[in-house]
């Protein structure tokens, strides 16, 4: 018991780390940005220019405002915190794939205007953990999807493209891209989420092993006890009949 307490001690502490260092990545970018006095555009997502590639891996870092930023790290931390906790050994890949993949979609499909903002990264790790529950359809996987549904159902605004200068796309794109990563590691089982082996299982089963007996329903209660003060008188019968045959001699 106390092995597993520790062992959920250090997970957490781990999931915190991994949480508190994107958001602080994030924060630490925005102010090497003010101190700076470079524009931070250059590293933003601009769809379709090959000069400004590099962009699907750093747009997601930099924020317009600190307004824009601070609406972002609350749900960062969180949805971060509960990937690396629930699914620690795919966490990384997980958070990659979500990553790479909502920039690259966003590059290659969405309007041609500097898109940045973990926003994106948002809403990937939030549709992971929906469509996780989906795919793995076990009761762990089915809380956590109930808890987010909760949690972020109002999210489901941000697809629609309400705001100029809000990316519904890195939204869209994100949610996809959160949606296909479930699909991708939904066989990717954490140890308290697989099955326990069982001996048996598999396998026919001896009579012996049955609490009833096969025919246990074949018979009404009645005929069951007919059938028994039958077997009774047959007993005696052959009783009799032995103690008969014994008085001849």
């Amino acid at each position: 018991m106390n092995i597993e307490i520790k062992e959920q001690r250090e997970r957490l502490v781990y999931s915190l780390k991994v949480a508190l260092g994107v958001c602080f990545l994030c924060i630490f970018i925005h102010i090497l940005f003010i101190v700076i006095p470079y524009p931070n555009y250059y590293f933003s997502i601009y769809p379709r220019t090959i000069s400004q590639w590099h962009g699907i891996l750093t747009g997601h870092y930099i924020h317009g405002s600190w307004a824009h930023l601070f609406s972002n790290i609350p749900p960062l931390l969180v949805t971060v915190g509960m990937i690396f906790f629930f699914y620690r050994t795919i966490g990384w890949a997980v958070y990659t794939m979500i990553w790479v993949l909502t920039g690259f979609a966003v590059f290659m499909f969405a309007r041609q205007y500097s898109h940045v903002g973990a926003s994106g990264l948002v809403y990937g790790f939030i549709s992971f953990i929906f469509f996780s529950g989906i795919f793995r359809r076990n009761a762990r996987s089915i809380i956590l999807m109930t808890i987010i549904v909760i949690m972020y159902s109002g999210y489901s605004a941000g697809f629609l493209p309400t705001d100029a200068k809000v990316s519904w796309e890195s939204h869209i794109f994100g949610a996809l891209a959160g949606a296909w990563t479930a699909f991708v590691f939904r066989n990717y089982k954490e140890v308290e989420e697989k099955e326990p082996e069982y001996e048996w299982k598999g396998k026919d089963r001896e009579p012996k092993d049955y609490f009833l007996s096969r025919d246990s329903f074949d018979k009404t209660k009645k005929e069951r006890l007919d059938e028994a003060r039958r077997l009774e008188e047959e007993r005696k019968a052959a009783e009799n009949n032995q103690t008969t045959t014994w008085d001849l001699f």
